[in-house]
């Protein structure tokens, strides 16, 4: 696998890990957030997941293609 694409996977699953971490520990700290979710409560967690999870991985390839310098 080329270089760029395993250190961009890297770092993508690693944000993701650590925001869909902080969205579960945000759900369960603060249930409230779900109040009127009804029966689609399962979706309404799977998307809260994903949309923190997502922004945290795009910052984590951010921040890391930022610091990588070569010179």
């Amino acid at each position: 696998m080329p270089t760029l694409i395993r250190f961009m996977l890297h770092h993508l699953a690693v944000g993701f890990a650590i925001g869909a971490v902080a969205a579960i520990v945000l759900l369960t700290i603060q249930p409230s957030r779900l109040v009127n979710a009804s029966e689609l409560w399962w979706l309404a967690v799977c998307l809260y997941v994903f949309s923190l999870g997502a922004s945290f991985a795009l910052g984590s390839l951010a921040t890391a293609l930022m610091m990588d310098t070569d010179s």
